[in-house]
Protein backbone atom coordinates (compact mmCIF):
# COMPACT_ATOMS: atom_id res chain seq x y z
CA UNK A 1 0.00 0.00 0.00
CA UNK A 2 1.08 3.55 -0.55
CA UNK A 3 1.38 6.31 2.06
CA UNK A 4 -2.17 7.62 1.66
CA UNK A 5 -3.64 4.11 1.90
CA UNK A 6 -1.58 3.31 5.00
CA UNK A 7 -2.64 6.57 6.68
CA UNK A 8 -6.29 5.89 5.79
CA UNK A 9 -6.03 2.43 7.34
CA UNK A 10 -4.56 3.85 10.56
CA UNK A 11 -7.30 6.46 10.72
CA UNK A 12 -10.00 3.81 10.27
CA UNK A 13 -8.48 1.54 12.92
CA UNK A 14 -8.14 4.46 15.32
CA UNK A 15 -11.72 5.63 14.91
CA UNK A 16 -13.06 2.07 15.16
CA UNK A 17 -11.07 1.48 18.35
CA UNK A 18 -12.15 4.78 19.93
CA UNK A 19 -15.82 4.04 19.18
CA UNK A 20 -15.60 0.56 20.69
CA UNK A 21 -16.10 -1.14 17.33
CA UNK A 22 -14.77 -4.45 16.02
CA UNK A 23 -11.09 -3.63 15.55
CA UNK A 24 -10.29 -7.20 14.45
CA UNK A 25 -12.70 -7.07 11.53
CA UNK A 26 -11.55 -3.56 10.65
CA UNK A 27 -7.97 -4.79 10.31
CA UNK A 28 -9.09 -7.94 8.52
CA UNK A 29 -10.76 -5.75 5.89
CA UNK A 30 -7.38 -4.22 5.03
CA UNK A 31 -5.57 -7.55 5.14
CA UNK A 32 -7.95 -8.76 2.45
CA UNK A 33 -7.42 -5.64 0.37
CA UNK A 34 -3.66 -5.13 0.72
CA UNK A 35 -0.77 -7.56 0.95
CA UNK A 36 2.06 -5.19 1.86
CA UNK A 37 2.65 -2.40 4.38
CA UNK A 38 3.94 1.00 3.31
CA UNK A 39 7.72 0.59 3.44
CA UNK A 40 8.68 4.24 3.93
CA UNK A 41 6.48 4.73 6.99
CA UNK A 42 8.93 5.60 9.78
CA UNK A 43 8.00 2.74 12.09
CA UNK A 44 7.61 0.13 9.34
CA UNK A 45 10.96 1.16 7.87
CA UNK A 46 12.64 0.82 11.26
CA UNK A 47 11.15 -2.62 11.82
CA UNK A 48 12.33 -3.82 8.42
CA UNK A 49 15.79 -2.26 8.32
CA UNK A 50 16.54 -1.54 11.99
CA UNK A 51 15.92 -5.04 13.30
CA UNK A 52 19.02 -7.14 14.10
CA UNK A 53 17.37 -10.23 12.62
CA UNK A 54 17.37 -8.46 9.24
CA UNK A 55 21.01 -7.38 9.53
CA UNK A 56 22.17 -9.02 6.28
CA UNK A 57 19.38 -7.33 4.33
CA UNK A 58 20.15 -3.93 5.85
CA UNK A 59 23.89 -4.29 5.20
CA UNK A 60 23.21 -5.07 1.53
CA UNK A 61 20.89 -2.06 1.25
CA UNK A 62 23.52 0.20 2.84
CA UNK A 63 26.25 -1.14 0.56
CA UNK A 64 23.99 -0.29 -2.37
CA UNK A 65 23.35 3.28 -1.17
CA UNK A 66 27.00 3.95 -0.33
CA UNK A 67 28.32 2.16 -3.45
CA UNK A 68 30.59 -0.06 -1.41
CA UNK A 69 32.16 -3.18 -2.89
CA UNK A 70 35.00 -5.59 -2.26
CA UNK A 71 36.88 -5.05 0.99
CA UNK A 72 35.00 -1.82 1.67
CA UNK A 73 31.66 -3.63 1.97
CA UNK A 74 29.73 -3.71 5.22
CA UNK A 75 29.88 -7.32 6.37
CA UNK A 76 28.41 -6.95 9.83
CA UNK A 77 26.27 -4.40 11.65
CA UNK A 78 25.63 -3.66 15.29
CA UNK A 79 22.49 -1.60 15.83
CA UNK A 80 22.84 1.26 18.29
CA UNK A 81 19.05 1.59 18.57
CA UNK A 82 17.64 -1.81 17.59
CA UNK A 83 13.95 -2.11 16.74
CA UNK A 84 11.63 -5.09 17.12
CA UNK A 85 8.24 -5.84 15.58
CA UNK A 86 5.98 -5.15 18.53
CA UNK A 87 3.69 -2.50 19.89
CA UNK A 88 5.08 0.28 22.06
CA UNK A 89 8.63 -0.31 20.79
CA UNK A 90 9.34 3.17 19.46
CA UNK A 91 12.59 4.82 20.42
CA UNK A 92 13.24 8.50 20.93
CA UNK A 93 14.56 8.90 17.39
CA UNK A 94 13.33 7.80 13.98
CA UNK A 95 16.90 7.11 12.84
CA UNK A 96 18.37 3.72 12.17
CA UNK A 97 21.78 3.97 13.79
CA UNK A 98 24.35 1.22 13.36
CA UNK A 99 28.07 0.55 13.39
CA UNK A 100 29.86 -1.69 10.92
CA UNK A 101 32.70 -4.13 11.55
CA UNK A 102 35.17 -1.21 11.59
CA UNK A 103 33.06 0.64 14.19
CA UNK A 104 32.18 3.29 11.62
CA UNK A 105 28.78 4.83 12.26
CA UNK A 106 25.97 4.70 9.70
CA UNK A 107 22.74 6.64 10.17
CA UNK A 108 19.80 5.91 7.89
CA UNK A 109 16.53 7.79 7.93
CA UNK A 110 13.58 8.78 5.79
CA UNK A 111 12.84 12.48 5.24
CA UNK A 112 9.20 13.07 4.28
CA UNK A 113 8.95 16.84 4.35
CA UNK A 114 10.85 19.48 2.46
CA UNK A 115 10.78 22.71 4.41
CA UNK A 116 13.17 25.48 5.31
CA UNK A 117 14.72 23.38 8.08
CA UNK A 118 15.30 20.01 6.42
CA UNK A 119 18.95 20.74 5.58
CA UNK A 120 19.43 22.19 9.08
CA UNK A 121 18.09 18.94 10.53
CA UNK A 122 20.54 16.87 8.48
CA UNK A 123 23.48 19.04 9.56
CA UNK A 124 22.29 18.82 13.17
CA UNK A 125 22.01 15.02 12.98
CA UNK A 126 25.46 14.87 11.41
CA UNK A 127 26.92 16.95 14.23
CA UNK A 128 25.19 14.83 16.85
CA UNK A 129 26.50 11.58 15.42
CA UNK A 130 29.94 13.03 14.79
CA UNK A 131 30.24 13.69 18.51
CA UNK A 132 28.98 10.17 19.24
CA UNK A 133 31.65 8.73 16.92
CA UNK A 134 34.52 10.20 18.90
CA UNK A 135 37.13 7.60 19.82
CA UNK A 136 37.42 7.24 23.57
CA UNK A 137 40.75 8.20 25.05
CA UNK A 138 41.66 10.54 22.19
CA UNK A 139 40.72 14.18 22.28
CA UNK A 140 39.93 14.63 18.59
CA UNK A 141 40.14 11.37 16.66
CA UNK A 142 36.80 10.58 14.99
CA UNK A 143 35.55 7.45 13.31
CA UNK A 144 33.98 7.59 9.86
CA UNK A 145 30.34 8.69 9.72
CA UNK A 146 27.87 8.09 6.89
CA UNK A 147 24.51 9.82 7.25
CA UNK A 148 21.96 8.69 4.67
CA UNK A 149 18.70 10.48 3.91
CA UNK A 150 16.06 8.76 1.79
CA UNK A 151 14.03 11.75 0.67
CA UNK A 152 10.43 11.87 -0.46
CA UNK A 153 11.24 15.08 -2.32
CA UNK A 154 13.99 16.31 -4.62
CA UNK A 155 16.73 18.22 -2.87
CA UNK A 156 18.55 18.94 -6.15
CA UNK A 157 15.75 19.38 -8.71
CA UNK A 158 18.09 20.65 -11.44
CA UNK A 159 20.42 17.68 -11.21
CA UNK A 160 19.94 14.54 -13.31
CA UNK A 161 21.34 12.44 -10.47
CA UNK A 162 19.00 10.98 -7.86
CA UNK A 163 21.86 10.07 -5.51
CA UNK A 164 24.10 12.77 -4.06
CA UNK A 165 27.25 12.36 -1.96
CA UNK A 166 28.18 15.43 0.08
CA UNK A 167 31.49 16.13 1.83
CA UNK A 168 33.41 19.16 3.09
CA UNK A 169 35.46 20.61 0.23
CA UNK A 170 37.36 23.76 -0.61
CA UNK A 171 36.83 26.16 -3.51
CA UNK A 172 38.88 23.90 -5.80
CA UNK A 173 36.64 20.91 -5.04
CA UNK A 174 39.38 19.29 -2.98
CA UNK A 175 38.13 17.21 -0.04
CA UNK A 176 38.96 18.65 3.32
CA UNK A 177 37.47 15.92 5.54
CA UNK A 178 36.80 12.43 4.20
CA UNK A 179 35.42 10.85 7.35
CA UNK A 180 32.01 12.54 7.17
CA UNK A 181 29.65 11.89 4.27
CA UNK A 182 26.01 12.82 3.79
CA UNK A 183 24.27 10.78 1.09
CA UNK A 184 20.90 11.93 -0.25
CA UNK A 185 18.67 9.61 -2.29
CA UNK A 186 15.77 11.37 -4.03
CA UNK A 187 13.05 8.71 -4.21
CA UNK A 188 10.48 10.62 -6.37
CA UNK A 189 13.12 11.57 -8.93
CA UNK A 190 14.12 7.92 -9.35
CA UNK A 191 10.54 6.65 -9.53
CA UNK A 192 9.38 9.28 -12.03
CA UNK A 193 12.63 9.61 -13.97
CA UNK A 194 14.01 7.69 -16.91
CA UNK A 195 16.35 5.30 -15.11
CA UNK A 196 15.42 2.03 -16.79
CA UNK A 197 19.03 1.55 -17.87
CA UNK A 198 20.26 1.91 -14.30
CA UNK A 199 20.94 -1.62 -13.10
CA UNK A 200 22.91 -0.63 -10.01
CA UNK A 201 22.20 -2.44 -6.76
CA UNK A 202 20.58 0.71 -5.37
CA UNK A 203 18.25 0.99 -8.37
CA UNK A 204 17.25 -2.64 -7.88
CA UNK A 205 16.42 -2.03 -4.21
CA UNK A 206 14.38 1.08 -5.03
CA UNK A 207 12.39 -0.80 -7.68
CA UNK A 208 11.65 -3.65 -5.27
CA UNK A 209 10.42 -1.21 -2.60
CA UNK A 210 8.34 0.77 -5.09
CA UNK A 211 6.73 -2.43 -6.32
CA UNK A 212 5.65 -3.33 -2.78
CA UNK A 213 4.30 0.16 -2.13
CA UNK A 214 2.18 -0.18 -5.27
CA UNK A 215 1.01 -3.73 -4.50
CA UNK A 216 2.87 -4.88 -7.62
CA UNK A 217 5.89 -6.87 -6.44
CA UNK A 218 8.50 -7.39 -9.12
CA UNK A 219 10.01 -10.78 -9.88
CA UNK A 220 13.13 -11.43 -7.81
CA UNK A 221 15.32 -14.51 -7.22
CA UNK A 222 13.57 -16.83 -4.77
CA UNK A 223 16.26 -16.88 -2.07
CA UNK A 224 17.52 -13.32 -2.53
CA UNK A 225 17.50 -10.51 0.01
CA UNK A 226 14.91 -8.80 -2.20
CA UNK A 227 12.64 -11.79 -1.66
CA UNK A 228 13.29 -11.55 2.08
CA UNK A 229 12.09 -7.93 2.08
CA UNK A 230 8.98 -8.92 0.15
CA UNK A 231 8.24 -11.52 2.80
CA UNK A 232 9.01 -9.29 5.78
CA UNK A 233 6.88 -6.45 4.40
CA UNK A 234 3.67 -8.48 4.26
CA UNK A 235 0.96 -6.68 6.20
CA UNK A 236 -0.24 -9.92 7.78
CA UNK A 237 3.07 -10.24 9.67
CA UNK A 238 2.38 -7.12 11.72
CA UNK A 239 0.27 -7.97 14.76
CA UNK A 240 -3.09 -6.43 15.55
CA UNK A 241 -1.60 -5.06 18.75
CA UNK A 242 1.07 -3.28 16.73
CA UNK A 243 -1.39 -1.85 14.18
CA UNK A 244 -3.73 -0.60 16.91
CA UNK A 245 -0.76 0.98 18.69
CA UNK A 246 0.30 2.70 15.46
CA UNK A 247 -3.26 3.80 14.76
CA UNK A 248 -3.71 5.34 18.19
CA UNK A 249 -0.39 7.16 17.91
CA UNK A 250 -1.44 8.31 14.44
CA UNK A 251 2.09 9.48 13.73
CA UNK A 252 1.62 9.47 9.97
CA UNK A 253 -1.76 11.16 10.09
CA UNK A 254 -0.43 14.00 12.19
CA UNK A 255 2.59 14.14 9.96
CA UNK A 256 0.47 14.49 6.85
CA UNK A 257 -1.72 17.07 8.54
CA UNK A 258 1.39 19.15 9.21
CA UNK A 259 2.46 18.86 5.59
CA UNK A 260 -0.97 19.73 4.26
CA UNK A 261 -1.61 22.46 6.81
CA UNK A 262 1.84 23.96 6.91
CA UNK A 263 0.27 27.32 6.28
CA UNK A 264 -3.10 26.29 7.67
CA UNK A 265 -4.26 29.22 9.77
CA UNK A 266 -6.91 30.15 7.21
CA UNK A 267 -7.98 26.54 6.78
CA UNK A 268 -8.24 26.09 10.54
CA UNK A 269 -10.44 29.16 10.78
CA UNK A 270 -12.66 27.85 7.99
CA UNK A 271 -13.03 24.48 9.72
CA UNK A 272 -13.84 26.23 12.98
CA UNK A 273 -16.49 28.38 11.32
CA UNK A 274 -18.07 25.33 9.68
CA UNK A 275 -18.22 23.47 13.00
CA UNK A 276 -19.53 26.58 14.71
CA UNK A 277 -22.32 27.02 12.18
CA UNK A 278 -23.35 23.38 12.47
CA UNK A 279 -23.38 23.49 16.25
CA UNK A 280 -25.11 26.88 16.25
CA UNK A 281 -27.91 25.54 14.09
CA UNK A 282 -28.28 22.49 16.31
CA UNK A 283 -28.49 24.61 19.44
CA UNK A 284 -30.67 27.21 17.78
CA UNK A 285 -28.78 30.27 19.02
CA UNK A 286 -25.63 32.21 18.26
CA UNK A 287 -23.72 30.95 21.28
CA UNK A 288 -23.34 27.61 19.52
CA UNK A 289 -21.65 29.26 16.59
CA UNK A 290 -19.20 31.13 18.78
CA UNK A 291 -18.36 28.11 20.87
CA UNK A 292 -17.99 25.80 17.87
CA UNK A 293 -15.90 28.34 16.01
CA UNK A 294 -13.53 28.82 18.93
CA UNK A 295 -13.19 25.13 19.69
CA UNK A 296 -12.76 24.19 16.03
CA UNK A 297 -9.96 26.71 15.55
CA UNK A 298 -8.24 25.69 18.79
CA UNK A 299 -8.42 21.99 18.00
CA UNK A 300 -6.96 22.54 14.53
CA UNK A 301 -4.10 24.51 16.04
CA UNK A 302 -3.48 21.84 18.69
CA UNK A 303 -3.22 19.08 16.08
CA UNK A 304 -0.86 21.16 13.99
CA UNK A 305 1.25 21.97 17.07
CA UNK A 306 1.54 18.30 18.03
CA UNK A 307 2.58 17.39 14.49
CA UNK A 308 5.22 20.12 14.42
CA UNK A 309 6.65 18.96 17.76
CA UNK A 310 6.73 15.38 16.48
CA UNK A 311 8.77 16.69 13.54
CA UNK A 312 11.29 18.27 15.91
CA UNK A 313 10.32 21.93 15.55
CA UNK A 314 11.29 24.16 18.47
CA UNK A 315 8.79 25.23 21.11
CA UNK A 316 9.34 28.86 20.10
CA UNK A 317 8.47 28.13 16.45
CA UNK A 318 5.38 26.11 17.39
CA UNK A 319 4.13 28.87 19.69
CA UNK A 320 4.69 31.46 16.96
CA UNK A 321 2.83 29.52 14.27
CA UNK A 322 0.06 27.87 16.31
CA UNK A 323 -0.67 30.97 18.43
CA UNK A 324 -1.20 28.65 21.41
CA UNK A 325 0.13 29.43 24.91
CA UNK A 326 3.70 28.32 25.58
CA UNK A 327 2.54 26.33 28.63
CA UNK A 328 0.21 24.27 26.45
CA UNK A 329 2.97 23.60 23.90
CA UNK A 330 5.34 22.52 26.68
CA UNK A 331 2.67 20.14 27.97
CA UNK A 332 2.28 18.66 24.47
CA UNK A 333 6.05 18.23 24.23
CA UNK A 334 6.22 16.49 27.62
CA UNK A 335 3.38 14.15 26.63
CA UNK A 336 5.13 13.37 23.33
CA UNK A 337 8.39 12.60 25.12
CA UNK A 338 6.68 10.25 27.59
CA UNK A 339 4.89 8.38 24.78
CA UNK A 340 8.15 7.49 23.00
Amino acid sequence: MNKAQYAAMLKDISETHKQGGDTHNCILKYLEKYKYAYIYNDTIFKILFGNPENMEMTANFLNAILKLDGGDCIDNLTFVNPTVNSAFSKTTTSDIVAENQRLERIVLEVQHVEDETYSDRLVFYTAKHTIASKVRGDSYWLRDLNLISLQMFNGFPDSKNYRHSIRLKNQDNEEFFKKQTVTLVEIPKFIKGNYASDQSLLAQWLRVIDGLNNEAPIDVPKDSLFALLQKKAELSIFTEEFLVSEAMAMSDRLYEMYVEKKHARAEGLAEGRAEGRAEGRAEGHSEGFAEGHSEGVAEGHREMAKAMLAEGDSVEKVVRISKLPEAEILAFKESLTQSK
